[in-house]
């Protein structure tokens, strides 16, 4: 069987350099990390899982507590970071927040767990605070945990571009900015960079530029017959997720209105759904292998230094602008 020792041999390092290589903690190079790792893999190296946990006295499992896994985006987030925990050896456990309280009497599900991955889950606060925590899509300066975030700026900002370099007017901002946590979140940041890119452009955008919609398939379905039934007054939807963008299209079918020839449609996240519908989605795509082993760095960090108090950190990851047929014109 394959060793740690033997996988450092081979690299030509230390033993400690290939073990924080591998488990992405450690004062690593990103390119020592990169070949350790595709050297590891060469061999077919599998961690001991048991020895490292006697060692060290920590469970390798990370909670990946979220609001729910049931859409497209969801499942998929939590499916890169399972990948991301699994290849460094360690075990994900999924928590929903709605079986959390957040009171004195409750400690945090899974108490065996060595830190948490946060998205939606601010509302536990007090929970969060007592382990090492990471949390998704934030964007308050002044929240306490290291953050990993999505271009929803810049990427909303690429949106109303992408809509206007094809022809688009009068683009319309779909969605709900009113988020579900105690911070602000993506909801507010992508509608305020989609409505001043449009001002910047020299489109109108108005009151009724912003279309409020369910955050929701079932949301954008009915937003779509609304729009429908109200004679369709723009030529351009920019959908604040691709769960709104995916029941908009659906909506605007279902009342005869045809997508891209009436009108564009767009999204955010790039979820793998999008592609297979019919017409395919045009989205602002996430980078969320890069979400979730920088979010893994981040977290191993303060579960390997329990005592540093370095100043939170907080990251965005890149984004790309995944054509699909909705926009094609």
């Amino acid at each position: 069987m394959v060793t740690i020792k033997d996988v450092a041999a081979k690299a030509g390092v230390s033993k400690t350099t290939a073990s924080d290589a591998l488990r992405g903690g450690g004062d690593v190079s990103a390119k020592t990390m990169l070949r350790v790792r595709a050297i590891a893999e060469q061999m077919g190296y599998k961690p001991n899982v048991s020895a490292r946990s006697l060692r060290s006295g920590r469970s390798n499992t990370i909670t990946f507590l979220t609001s729910g896994i049931q859409g497209s985006y969801f499942a998929e987030v939590a499916t890169y970071f399972a990948e991301e925990i699994n290849r460094r050896g360690m075990y994900m456990l999924i928590e929903l927040t709605k079986f959390v309280r957040d009171d004195a009497k409750q400690k945090i599900p899974f108490p065996m767990s060595d830190g948490i991955i946060a998205t939606n889950a601010l509302h536990v606060d007090r929970l969060l605070r007592e382990h090492p925590t990471v949390v998704l899509e934030n964007y308050d300066d002044e929240c306490p945990y290291d953050t990993v975030n999505a271009s929803s700026a810049a990427g909303s900002r690429a949106a109303i571009r992408h809509l206007a370099e094809r022809g688009c007017t009068r683009i319309a901002v779909v969605g709900d900015n009113s988020g579900p946590g105690v911070y602000p979140g993506s909801r507010d940041l992508r509608y305020e960079s989609a409505r001043d890119e449009c001002r910047k452009l020299g489109l109108r955008f108005d009151d009724d530029s912003f279309v409020r919609s369910q955050w929701s398939r079932q949301g954008g379905i009915e937003t779509g017959h609304a729009l429908a039934d109200a004679g369709m007054p723009f030529d351009g939807l920019y959908c604040l997720s691709d769960g709104i963008a995916l029941g908009v299209i659906r909506g605007l079918n279902e009342r005869g209105v045809r997508v891209p020839d009436d009108v564009a449609v767009m999204g955010f996240d790039g979820v793998l759904e999008g592609r297979y519908y019919s017409p395919s989605l045009t989205s602002v795509r996430t980078d969320f292998s890069t979400m979730a082993r920088v979010a893994m760095d981040l977290l191993m960090r303060r579960i390997e230094h329990p005592d540093d108090k370095a100043a939170r950190q907080c990251m965005t990851v890149g984004y790309e602008i995944a054509e699909g047929e909705s926009t094609a014109r």
